[in-house]
């Protein structure tokens, strides 16, 4: 058996691409639970750090050196 994981952008579609799934025979639907709001903060503080890092390369931002982050703890 394979698995597919899907991450549906327009969530008003959901319910039509379920049913679409459950028709099929050979597709078996199994909805994983929602993420807790510890997962979901952790994951948004990922998120918006990976966004950080990539301005950071395109040169639009100039993120703290270690150095600068250490000294304000």
């Amino acid at each position: 058996m394979e698995q597919l994981i899907l991450n549906i952008k327009n969530k008003n579609k959901l319910p039509f691409l379920k049913e679409l799934l459950k028709r099929m025979e050979f597709v078996e639907v199994i909805e994983s639970k929602k993420m807790a709001a510890k997962e979901t903060k952790i994951l948004s503080g990922l998120e918006a750090a990976v966004e950080q890092a990539n301005l950071h390369k395109q040169g639009k931002i100039k993120l703290k050196t270690i150095q600068q982050v250490l000294n304000e703890l």
